[in-house]
């Protein structure tokens, strides 16, 4: 787990865990509780209960783990293997940009033409 990523997400986007909650059909509060819980113990996700494994499950790891790219010109067109990378994360979030590497040296090598 990228602990950088998940304390940034309760500090600043705490929004993006109640959206994929009530997606899911979850208390939004709580699965933000269990992401601010997560955040405060160094992402230990072995602490959970089976409950709070629930929320982390639907309401958090899909923010943090396999995230897709959202590629160059969009939807399925990914020039790398669709996932951003855990090291590109943060800065997707803080940019609200959903690029892997590929993708982001890609897009960036397009604007400089």
């Amino acid at each position: 787990m990228n602990l950088e990523v998940l304390q940034h997400i309760v500090r600043n986007e705490p929004e993006r865990i109640e959206s994929l909650a009530n997606e899911n059909g979850l208390d939004a509060s709580a699965s933000v509780g269990v992401a601010e819980f997560l955040a405060g113990n160094d992402g230990d996700v072995s602490l959970l209960s089976s409950k709070q494994q629930y929320h982390y499950d639907n309401a958090i790891e899909p923010l943090l783990e396999n995230v897709p790219c959202d590629g160059v010109f969009g939807d399925d067109t990914c020039t790398g293997n669709g996932v951003i990378d855990d090291e590109s994360l943060l800065g997707c979030y803080l940019e609200d940009n959903f690029l892997c590497q590929h993708c982001r040296f890609d897009s960036d090598r397009i604007k400089a033409e």
